[in-house]
């Protein structure tokens, strides 16, 4: 059978638009989702670590240890799995005395603020049991579907992660279901003041709405091409010519110089073209026209997305940096001494260190306490560090314990330690005539960095500190 040329030049053309438009539909679908996903998966990891980086690691321990207090001394534990089932009820009544804890109370409330203000489907801190592969919730910030403390589920894929690279968190973790939608889920380690893991604070984003409007938007534009490739095969030889590869070329010209600008300006490269043939062409060149004021559009979103992410950023370095604070006395606390113990060991393995480390322990502070109350220790506290700021002026103060601080002598404060050591322990004698919780006296031990006996900072550390329990023995053996 003889089959003219119109008609195969028609197949042909309706196959290649027909290729086309399946591949400019994946491809967009493709390009579409990995930028969402990147999108998503950046903004819930920056706000977690931030989020983590203020919580109150306090409560959240207390907490947590009363959870494994029962959970620990309970042989019938039941998973999730059974939600519903009377064995997981009476199991998970266990830990109904946990909702009444004021911690309790206090953090789920501060969770549920940041679930609503973050936009989040879920808020919940949970801790990992790797012994029985499970993860525990702790607090759950969720109004419906709520897991009590001390409810569990087996560990997932991602959950593994925890076990080799703890500090990392729960890595993002993206899935599809028919309850939930798309859901996006990450979790950041919750640490304590002594830089340990107490938990990890999770948080579950719902991606479900954004991908609707992307699959509107691709099966808009897959209606259009599909068409293209309906009318192209029925005109036929002269129809395709004429109304289909002349402005189809118009188009992939555009396209092309359109693509060669790589400016941030807006571009009308489509605008310009007027083409107006009054059909799907003139459709396509429409949505076209559309799709680049869309474009224009979204990359002065983004624009302004990028300016939001970068006071993002400083936001969160502020956050860290408050994170490094001492409440009480307004000095870098332990989390910051362990930094800039990283900081000396990476020194001193270069052959670059020239420090030297004081060690200062207040004495009586638990006689101040129980005498004088609470408030009157903090206030003997909080005047010692300013005998320590004052006296070391050149070097950053550390309040590492209750009564402990440490000084890294550096630059005029390390070549004039004796005298300022001398200068410091001269203060305990005037500070005598002043209210018995201001006048107390502290033990100070100073050792400095040798490469022939130190190979650590913990090395010169720990010398300076036995330097000065023997100065505090001595101080007890005079009164």
């Amino acid at each position: 059978m003889r089959i003219s040329l119109k008609v195969k030049t028609c197949i042909m053309v309706f196959i290649i638009t027909a290729v086309l438009c399946a591949a400019s539909i994946i491809g967009t679908n493709i390009a579409l989702t990995n930028i969402i996903k990147q999108q998503f998966t950046s903004k819930a990891d920056s706000m977690t670590s931030a989020i983590s980086a203020v919580i109150d690691g306090g409560k959240v321990a207390l907490v947590k240890d009363e959870v494994l207090k029962i959970y620990n001394r309970t042989e019938n534990k039941v998973s999730n799995e059974d939600w519903g089932s009377e064995e997981h009820e009476a199991y998970i009544n266990l830990y109904s005395d946990i909702l009444d804890m004021p911690e309790f109370k206090s953090m789920q409330e501060w969770l549920r603020k940041v679930q609503d203000q973050g936009n989040f489907l879920y808020v919940y801190i949970i801790t990992p049991d790797k012994e029985n592969a499970r993860m525990i919730y702790i607090i759950d910030a969720s109004y419906e579907d709520f897991c009590m403390p001390g409810s569990f589920d087996p560990f997932t894929k991602s959950d593994y992660a925890v076990l080799e690279h703890p500090m990392d968190g729960v890595p993002v973790d993206i899935v599809v279901t028919e309850e939930y939608g798309w859901t996006l889920a990450v979790g950041k380690p919750v640490l304590d003041e002594n830089g340990e893991i107490i938990g990890y604070l999770c948080a579950d984003a719902d991606m479900t709405e954004i991908m609707k409007i992307k699959d509107h938007y691709l099966l808009s534009i897959g209606g259009v091409l599909v068409g293209l490739a309906v009318l192209t095969g029925i005109l036929g030889m002269v129809a395709v010519n004429y109304f289909v590869i002349r402005p189809v070329n118009i188009l992939s010209s555009a396209s092309i110089e359109y693509c060669k600008e790589d400016d941030k300006n807006e571009h009308h490269k489509f605008e310009d073209l007027q083409i107006h043939t009054k059909d799907e062409i003139g459709d396509l060149a429409n949505s076209m026209i559309q799709m680049e004021k869309d474009i224009n559009e979204h990359v002065a979103n983004l624009i302004r997305t990028a300016n939001e992410l970068i006071q993002s950023r400083e936001k969160e370095a502020e956050l860290t940096e408050a994170a490094n604070i001492d409440v009480l006395t307004q000095v870098r606390n332990k989390r910051a001494f362990v930094a800039e113990e990283e900081k000396k060991d990476e020194e001193i393995k270069n052959g670059t260190a020239k420090f030297g480390v004081a060690v200062i322990d207040m004495n009586n502070l638990k006689t101040i306490n129980d005498t004088y109350g609470h408030e009157k220790g903090d206030e003997a506290i909080k005047d010692l560090c300013s005998r320590i700021c004052n006296t070391f002026k050149h070097s950053p103060v550390y309040r590492i314990g209750g009564d402990e601080f440490v000084v890294i002598l550096e630059n005029q404060d390390l070549e004039n330690r004796d005298r300022l050591v001398s200068t410091f322990t001269e203060t305990f004698k005037k500070e005598e005539q002043k209210k018995p919780w201001r006048g107390t006296s502290a033990a100070l031990g100073c050792k400095l960095y040798d490469k022939k006996l130190h190979n650590k900072f913990s090395d010169v550390f720990k010398a300076a500190d036995a330097e000065m329990y023997k100065q505090k023995v001595q101080m007890k053996q005079k009164r």
